[in-house]
């Protein structure tokens, strides 16, 4: 017997899942960026940083 609810529980629970890592990756940059004393933008651009961007289609 297929269940409907199930279906959209789990669909929820994915979407939930996929935002909780967006926040997550996106925390990382800022913590990054708040460390940073003025000037110093480039030291925030180092592989961590430019593979979340990748991610999320942003290329360097």
């Amino acid at each position: 017997m297929n269940n409907p609810w199930k279906k959209r529980v789990i669909a929820f629970n994915m979407h939930r899942a996929k935002a909780d890592e967006q926040a997550n990756d996106m925390q990382i940059i800022a913590w990054k960026l708040a460390q940073l004393p003025p000037g110093q933008l480039k030291k925030l651009l180092d592989e961590e940083t430019v593979a979340i961007l990748a991610k999320y289609g942003v290329e360097i």
